[in-house]
């Protein structure tokens, strides 16, 4: 049995289906059972990681653990705080009390012990505490996700002609497709763990200008201006956006990171071993359907 927490997410709904696909017994762990109504032929369980007793119940009998939850999104006790800071760190202790042979967590290439976003150090002491705590495991790091970033620039160019710019939109950014991230964390999760960690990034930089150029021609649409962000804005605003919106805040505070980090992973010997990733173009071209419902 593999369990996944976040199995109803974005990436976490691709892991399932991968998992399905090689014929793997599957657990989905989610707050609301009612939200895995589109995920088909698997176990669905009502957990959360802020309660232990309902960890401990979803890992009993599992082989291995994928974790993708994340507080990104949230706010509260569902922020960085309470889902990096003491979430994931309780479900770790879980699964070490139960013999888990192999924990994987999707985690992220910015995180770092000195990221100016709270979110990113917090990940980055869950990668800590995972790799100091004897559990066998595997972390995974992507990139930015395609995924979500067409989602927001497409809806900007279908609905107002409008690409969006944060900082310069020069600095280049090596993608990365949900897919591939749930392909490699589904590899892994039926594998003991080997203390494995790599960044995930796709086969091709990219600037956001160019990003907004391809999402248009896939689009058929034109690009009729900007909507531009720049740093000094970005890091203005987010403070001031904070005590009322402090998801779009966090957000700012990570559009200022593609000008300000390095955002280029070299991910070859990863796929290598797991097969080629996806480029943007054929991202687009395979979610052709999905890309033109976001900018509609």
């Amino acid at each position: 049995m593999i369990v996944v927490f976040g199995g109803t997410g974005r990436v976490g709904r691709q892991i399932v289906e991968a998992l399905r696909q090689e014929g793997k017994a599957v657990r989905v762990v989610t707050r609301d059972p009612t939200s895995a109504h589109t995920v088909q032929g698997v176990e669905v369980v009502e957990g959360d990681v802020h309660d232990r007793r309902t960890l401990v119940r979803a890992a009993v009998g599992a082989r291995a653990i994928v974790c993708t939850v994340q507080g990104g999104d949230g706010k509260g006790k569902n922020g960085p705080k309470g889902i990096e800071g003491a979430g994931i760190p309780s479900l770790i202790g879980v699964a070490r009390d139960t013999g888990i042979e192999n924990f994987v967590y999707v985690s992220s290439a910015s995180a770092r012990a000195d990221s100016p976003v709270e979110f990113f150090r917090l990940k980055f002491e869950v990668e800590r505490a995972l790799r100091t705590s004897g559990l066998p495991y595997s972390i995974l790091r992507p990139t930015h996700l395609m995924d979500t970033w067409v989602e927001l620039l497409a809806e900007s160019i279908g609905k107002k002609g409008k690409a969006t710019i944060f900082g310069s939109g020069a600095g280049p950014v090596s993608w990365v497709a949900g897919r591939d991230v749930a392909r490699v964390a589904a590899a892994l999760a039926v594998r003991p763990g080997e203390g494995w960690s790599a960044d995930l990034g796709g086969p091709e930089p990219l600037t956001l200008r160019q990003v907004n150029a391809l999402i248009a021609a896939s689009l058929g649409l034109p690009i009729k201006g900007e909507n531009r962000m720049p740093v000094g804005m970005l890091r203005a605003m987010s403070p001031l956006t904070r005590p009322f919106n402090e998801v779009l805040a966090r957000r700012m505070q990570m559009g200022a990171l593609l000008d300000t980090q390095p955002q280029i992973v070299d991910s070859g010997a990863v796929w290598a071993r797991f097969g080629e990733p996806l480029s943007l173009p054929a991202w687009l071209e395979i979610n052709r359907s999905s890309t033109g419902a976001a900018a509609a």
